[in-house]
């Protein structure tokens, strides 16, 4: 009975050391200008550019100081300015290798990861030019 309390140990750690990094991210897409959609442009839509945009969302020690969150209203907004709509979102909070280093270094005090947001800024088709006579 001993033998598998000790080796039940190791595992329990391992899991509390992995869910004590965990974040969730939330934000609402209701203060952006143009719609938003998570689908690809529709075949009859024009071509759109696309964009990438990061912040970082940091946890100061637990939550005890506060939390520093990434705006992804705002970052789409500022993505989709002159657009008629942003197709093709995806919002991701990954840690790199920084954001590792970091919250390693601090001990978990300092909770850092990356959001990334990626779509198409849908811009309106330009009329096309009447020929010359």
């Amino acid at each position: 009975m001993r033998s598998m309390h000790a080796a039940a140990r190791p595992a329990v750690l391992s899991l509390a050391i992995l869910l004590s990094g965990c974040q969730s991210l939330r934000y609402d897409l209701d203060a952006v200008p143009v719609p938003v959609s998570a689908k690809a442009p529709a075949a009859g839509e024009p071509k759109g550019e696309a964009f990438t945009r990061k912040e970082k969302d940091v946890l100061w020690f637990h939550g005890l100081f506060g939390r520093s969150r990434a705006d992804v209203p705002a970052m789409v907004t500022e993505a989709a300015q002159g657009a008629e709509s942003v197709a093709s979102l995806r919002v991701t909070m990954a840690g790199s290798f920084h954001d590792w280093l970091l919250t390693h270094l601090s001990l978990g005090l300092v909770r850092m990861k990356t959001v990334t947001v990626e779509g198409v800024a849908v811009r309106r088709a330009e009329p096309a030019a009447a020929p010359a006579r």
